[in-house]
């Protein structure tokens, strides 16, 4: 029985552990990282991970009391390895990112270098695309400033990056000669395995948007836009995640539900309001796609249009409807001009047509008015004299100068 006990590798690595700690006490960090590591192997061997990469991560610590910054790397990636085995790609990948640091710390470009790339790889894995574009710019960053040679690996996480972060269209045959390069080793594999299928599917992705009915080059502002956002794979897949860009003057006003079962093809139906006039631009449209064993983040294309200004409509009223008076006496008449529609009226041109026993005794025969906003209106009163018996007509007419909409009103005056 003590034999046993003895002989039991968890029983080993606990009393490594606390070896490890007597020499902490001790001063002596660079013992306590060797018995600290070969706990951890102890742990990992027994698929005892969470503890693996605990003291894994407590040797690296006590490596960098040491100010051995290698060491600390290599410790960094062991515990990331043990993490990717057990499918924990953003952990992992947050390791070798620091792991990477190490290494660049002690002028070792090249491993620092993979280590980068390994990195986003794991974090693309995990589908954490914003931190892997985030560490792509710091990779590329680091590159100019050190000019150093890159490796197989992050030259595959910068073309996964490429495609599935920026959207970029890339022949397969660039993709498979890159893909071909990369050389994982046994804890990577499952990993590089996993993104480089995924990029495969996305290569051979389409997600579009495209118009639902005919093709509109100029749209009215608050008018509504239908487009059909579409996707085809080859394999069955869902959307888990969804964005759009659009213009300052373009906003959504129905969005889909993204609640269908996994399929090869799917189709919605999105409802858009231009709101400001100038160009719109809806897109691109930008999806995350599940499957099973598949992960594919892909971007639409981009639907430009015209946002005309929407239009306006006036209308016109002259009061009273009838008026009297004498002959050789002024009759006063006021005009009102309001706009009942969407968009404002420009330059607004108003004349007065007089029959022939009236004339006008203040004001004139034209009037241009600028601007009348939406749902606004304007009055001015225009008088008349009457030169001669009779029923006698005022007729007004406003034509906007932008659409040039006309409306036309006519009132009689009587003179006794």
């Amino acid at each position: 029985m003590f034999k046993f006990l003895k002989s039991d590798p968890l029983k080993k690595a606990r009393k490594r552990v606390e070896k490890a700690l007597i020499e902490i006490e001790e001063g002596y960090p660079d013992y306590a990282s060797t018995e600290y590591e070969k706990a951890a192997r102890l742990f990992q061997e027994q698929d005892e991970i969470e503890f693996a990469v605990k003291y894994f991560r407590e040797a690296a610590s006590c490596s960098l009391e040491s100010n051995d910054h290698y060491r600390c790397a290599e410790l960094k990636t062991a515990a990331a390895e043990c993490l990717f085995l057990d499918g924990r790609f953003d952990e992992g990948a947050s390791l070798y990112s620091e792991a990477s640091d190490h290494l660049f710390r002690e002028k070792k470009a090249r491993e620092s270098n993979r280590s980068l790339g390994i990195a986003i790889i794991g974090y693309l894995g995990a589908r954490n695309f914003e931190t892997a574009t985030n560490l792509m710019r710091k990779a590329e960053k680091r590159l100019v400033e050190s000019s150093q040679k890159t490796d197989a690996n992050y030259e595959l996480a910068k073309l996964c990056v490429t495609i599935l972060c920026d959207g970029s269209d890339i022949t397969k045959k660039v993709f498979e000669k890159v893909a071909g390069r990369a050389k994982p080793n046994t804890a990577e594999e499952a990993l590089l395995t996993f993104v480089v299928n995924s990029v495969r599917l996305a290569l051979e992705t389409e997600v579009t948007l495209d118009w639902a009915g005919k093709v509109r080059e100029d749209i009215p502002v608050k008018s509504t836009v239908e487009l059909e956002l579409q996707y085809k794979c080859p394999a069955d897949v869902h959307i888990i995640d969804h964005r759009v860009s659009l213009s300052n003057s373009v906003i959504i006003a129905k969005e889909p539900e993204f609640r269908n079962p996994p399929s090869k093809e799917e189709s919605w139906l999105i409802k858009f309001t231009p709101v400001l006039s100038g160009d719109g631009v809806i897109g691109p449209y930008t999806v995350t796609l599940e499957g099973d064993q598949v992960l594919v983040h892909k971007h639409s294309n981009v639907i430009k249009f015209n946002i005309a200004r929407a239009p306006s409509d006036i209308a016109l009223q002259i009061l009273p409807e009838r008026v009297s008076c004498s002959l050789g006496d002024d009759a006063g008449l006021q005009i009102e001009l309001k706009n009942s529609g969407d968009g404002p009226a420009d330059k607004i041109l108003v004349t007065v047509e007089l029959s022939e026993g009236l004339e006008i005794s203040l004001g004139s025969e034209e009037k241009l008015i600028n601007f009348i906003g939406s749902g606004e209106k304007i009055r001015f009163q225009i008088y008349v004299r009457a030169i001669s018996q009779g029923d006698e007509l005022v007729t007004i007419h406003a034509v906007d100068g932008r659409t040039g909409q006309e409306v036309v009103k006519t009132t009689m005056v009587r003179v006794g």
